[in-house]
Formats: C-alpha cells, structure tokens, sequence
C-alpha cells in the first residue's frame, strides 16, 4: 500500500512539472497600448521638444530553450512613417537580454532590404518598452545607421513627460549603456 501512495505521488509530481514546463513555452498575447515620450538626450542647448506620441504593440511573445525572447507581430508609432509596405510590417524580434532589434525585411522588385528602427528594450512583462532609435550616421556612408548615448534620439513607454521617460530608459537599459541624461 505504502509502494502504491509514493508511486501516485511521484506520478502527479512528475504530472506538475510537465505541465508547468508546457505551459512556460506556450506563446503569450501581447497587446501593449498606451502613450510614450519620444525624446532627444544630450544638453539644453542639443533638446528639441519632447513629443507625446500613441504606441500599439500586438503579436505573440514566445520563449525560448536559451531563455531569450522572440516577439512576433506588430508595433505601429503615431506619427512614424516606417518606409515599409503595410504586408510587410510584421516583426521577428529576438531579445537577448530585454533587448533586441526592431528591423523590417523588405521584399520589393525582386530585391531584399532592410530597415532598421532601432534597438528595443522592455521588461519581462512586455509591459514597458524603450526604443534607443537609430539614426541616419553622419559618416556619409548610404544607409548608415547609429545612436548615440550622448544625443540619441529615444521613445519610452508609459510615460507622459521626459523626466518618467529618462527613469524608464534607464531602468531597462541598465545592463546594455549605462545612465542617459
């Protein structure tokens, strides 16, 4: 009888952790929307007005055996005009870390390109977010792209004014740049 109880028991044991190991790599719903500030670092005299802009973020997040992220799906920007075609917006982000890059591969007569947003960096939750946006490099070089902590361009969510979104990018930027200004 006694041979019989522990057998259940490890039975339903075992039962458990396959199930929790399941339920850990079934793809979860992202629906992130809210308002986000949109950014420039650097001095008083290199600012340009922050701006309050609408972010949606719709798609699966998806874990992986290494334990990083994948997100698959869609992030649309108030006021960002992505040079991509609408069938084309889908993302695969891969973030190692909390961060990953958010770049579109675009497929148009018969040519394959890329288009870099930026590096995205959110929470475990996907419930805040921050983009350090890359720009077009002054190096002259055709499709150059770079940010800089110095006076990079940046979008954090939720926030509602530069202060909340400073404090956000440093939280979730912590491991990858150190302290913004």
């Amino acid at each position: 009888m006694k041979k019989k109880i522990i057998s259940i028991v490890l039975a339903i044991w075992v039962l458990m952790i396959v199930i929790s190991v399941v339920l850990l790599f079934l793809p979860r719903t992202i629906h992130l929307v809210g308002v986000g500030v949109k950014y420039r670092l650097g001095g008083e005299d290199n600012r340009e007005p922050e701006q309050t802009v609408h972010i949606k973020m719709n798609g699966k997040r998806y874990l992986t055996t290494s334990g990083d992220y994948i997100f698959r799906g869609t992030i649309d920007i108030e006021g960002e005009p992505f040079p991509v075609p609408e069938d084309q917006k889908m993302l695969k982000i891969r973030f190692h870390e909390g961060y990953g890059l958010m770049e579109y591969f675009i497929y148009e007569n018969g040519k394959t390109g890329i288009f870099l947003y930026g590096t995205l960096f959110v929470d475990r939750a996907f419930s805040k977010l921050t983009i350090a946006i890359s720009e077009e490099d002054s190096s002259g070089e055709q499709n150059s792209k770079s940010w800089s902590s110095e006076d990079g361009l940046m979008l954090s969510m939720p926030a509602t004014n530069r202060s909340e979104a400073i404090q956000l990018s440093n939280e979730l930027m912590e491991t990858y740049s150190g302290a913004l200004h």
